[in-house]
């Protein structure tokens, strides 16, 4: 089972009805709700308690035994293709488009998140110093770089839900530095949400709406 803990805030983005959900045998989420407001949600717990299972689920990657999760009022089993033009996730491994450049990859995504912010995006290509990176494939890169890239592009997609997942994994310390500043100024933006899932402090700098603990 799986145990908690919420803030209270205001502007409800995404909600969560009834979930249930298992691996084989072993039950995640049984009739689980929750209601995640705007601002950033810090998903805490250990490794393997179930973080990325969560996030997976809510960006359509997973698919529930049963249950409902909407983004404003758009149900993901009902307007699937709606819902995750809704949504962005930016996971702790390589990315899958390996075979792109980053220069490639971010203009694949701007076709998927036309509300992109070209400003961001080049700001978060020069704080993550990646410009002599964008024309190598992705697949010649470190874990650390392609991590850079994915979250080049999920701080700037602008989506209403962006879900990341260990985002301090593989930096450098100056690309840590980079990430939580762009963190705390987008926790200003009541108009989004913003799911971290991390086993480390977010940083003093990140306003935290709501903090979830899964203690399974």
């Amino acid at each position: 089972m799986n145990d908690f803990h919420k803030d209270e805030s205001k502007n409800e983005i995404l909600k969560v009805q009834d979930l249930a959900f298992k691996y084989s045998d072993q039950i995640v989420f049984s009739g689980w709700e929750f209601k995640f407001n705007s601002g950033v949600t810090w998903l805490k717990g250990r490794n393997g308690s179930g973080k990325s299972t969560l996030l997976k689920l809510l960006a359509g990657a997973l698919k529930p035994s049963i249950g409902d999760i909407e983004i404003m009022g758009i149900k993901l089993k009902i307007a699937p293709l709606q819902y995750q033009k809704q949504v962005f996730y930016c996971g702790p491994g390589p990315i899958v488009f390996d075979h792109l450049t980053p220069s490639e990859f971010f203009g694949f995504m701007r076709n998927l998140y036309p509300n992109c912010h070209e400003n961001n995006l080049t700001q978060n290509i020069s704080g993550f110093d990646l410009t002599n990176s964008l024309h190598s494939p992705l697949k010649t890169l470190s874990t650390g770089t392609q991590r850079k890239v994915w979250l080049a592009f999920a701080l700037a997609a602008a989506s209403k839900v962006t879900l990341l997942d260990e985002p301090f994994n593989a930096l450098d310390s100056k690309s840590l530095v980079y990430l939580r500043t762009s963190l705390g100024n987008l926790s200003k933006d009541t108009s989004r949400l913003w799911i971290v899932a991390s086993h480390e402090y977010l940083g003093d700098g990140i306003l935290v709406t709501q903090t979830l603990e899964m203690t399974r």
